[in-house]
Order: C-alpha cells, then sequence, then structure tokens
C-alpha cells in the first residue's frame, strides 16, 4: 500500500482534490446559498489561478515532501500508530482526523499572531464565499 500511495502521490492527490472540488461546485450551483457579488468566472480564474501558482511552488519546492516524510517516519518506526496496535482502518480515519485538527489550530494560530495574520488574510479578503475560497492561501501559508 506505502509503495502504490507513494509511486502515485500526485494523481491521488489531484482525483481527491478534484473529486471533492468538483462535487462541492455542483452542489452550490444546484443550490445556492447567496447571491454573489462578483462574477462566478472571474473569480474562479483568480481563485483558482492562486492555487495553481501554490501547487508549483510547493511542488519546485518541496516535491513529495509530505509523502517522503511520511514513507521515512514509518521506516524508521516512529509515530503513534507504528508503535501501537490499532486496525489499519482505524489508524487511517484517527489520521486523518488529528491531521485535520492540527490544521485547525494551524489556522487559529494564523489569525492569533499580527504577522501571520496579514499572511493568511488573502483568504479572507475573497468578496464571495465559495468552494474556491477555501483554496485561496498565500503561497507562504500553504
Amino acid at each position: 500500500m506505502t509503495d502504490f500511495v507513494t509511486n502515485n502521490e500526485v494523481m491521488l492527490r489531484m482525483a481527491f482534490f478534484l473529486g471533492i472540488f468538483v462535487l462541492v461546485a455542483l452542489g452550490e450551483v444546484g443550490f445556492p446559498r447567496r447571491d454573489l457579488i462578483t462574477s462566478k468566472r472571474t473569480r474562479w480564474v483568480s481563485n483558482i489561478g492562486i492555487v495553481v501558482i501554490n501547487t508549483i511552488l510547493l511542488r519546485l519546492i518541496f516535491p513529495g515532501a509530505a509523502v517522503g516524510i511520511a514513507v521515512w517516519v514509518s521506516h524508521m518506526g516512529w509515530g503513534l500508530f507504528n508503535n501501537t496496535f490499532v486496525p489499519y482502518w482505524l489508524a487511517v480515519v484517527m489520521s486523518v482526523v488529528l491531521l485535520d485538527f492540527v490544521i485547525y489550530l494551524q489556522h487559529v494560530i494564523f489569525h492569533s499572531i499580527p504577522a501571520l495574520w496579514r499572511v493568511h488574510m488573502m483568504h479572507h479578503t475573497d468578496l464571495d464565499f465559495d468552494v474556491t475560497t477555501g483554496t485561496r492561501f498565500h503561497p507562504v501559508e500553504i
């Protein structure tokens, strides 16, 4: 399983991102919650353009970093789920929950520290709120 994820990391990330993005976007189109201030097309080009820039920068600066570190840590036998017996499916679920919590804590920190808030503020300057707002982050924050 580890080899499959390592060898297909880029495609797996893209498939999950696009799949969830399309589902949420279809939901927004079918069941809009509010009228938009700016053109959806203009915002989507802008916000998705930011995603593309962030992805390229991340791939150039830290290619495979997250998966590479995870594989290395696993080989070293480090980590909570490498040192306790937990069924694989439960380890996956708990890992997703824990990682989501860490990202929440990061978000709280970016709101709390003025220098980090200035970086994070880009996410909050979107005039409308839709699926692309959740992808709108400053490259430093990514």
